[in-house]
């Protein structure tokens, strides 16, 4: 089974749309809410139903997620990153792995 990959960039205001593909494969919806986690090459967004201690976000009509102020700095994270927004192995959550910038 190939993995559905894409590339996408943050906004400034911290907003960042999920693939409608992976969206559907994870059953995410407008109003559902996901669990943030930070990894040493980017993030993890999981969808969840219980209390939890960790930063979520809300996900829009449209797949737009908003990445915590604080998570954007522990990871320098700006306007000029660049993600590329997969699916795990098991298929249960969303990884944004943070692309190295190409130079010269």
């Amino acid at each position: 089974m190939s993995q559905t990959k894409e590339l996408r960039r943050i906004r400034k205001s911290g907003h960042l749309t999920i693939p409608k593909s992976i969206r559907e494969q994870l059953e995410i919806s407008d109003g559902d809410v996901l669990m943030i986690m930070e990894q040493p090459l980017g993030l993890v967004m999981k969808p969840i139903n219980e209390e939890h201690i960790y930063n979520e976000s809300i996900v829009s009509n449209n797949g737009k997620v908003n990445i915590p102020i604080e998570i954007r700095r522990n990871l320098n994270i700006n306007e000029e990153t660049h993600f590329s927004v997969r699916l795990d192995k098991e298929r249960t959550a969303v990884i944004l792995e943070i692309l190295e910038e190409e130079t010269g």
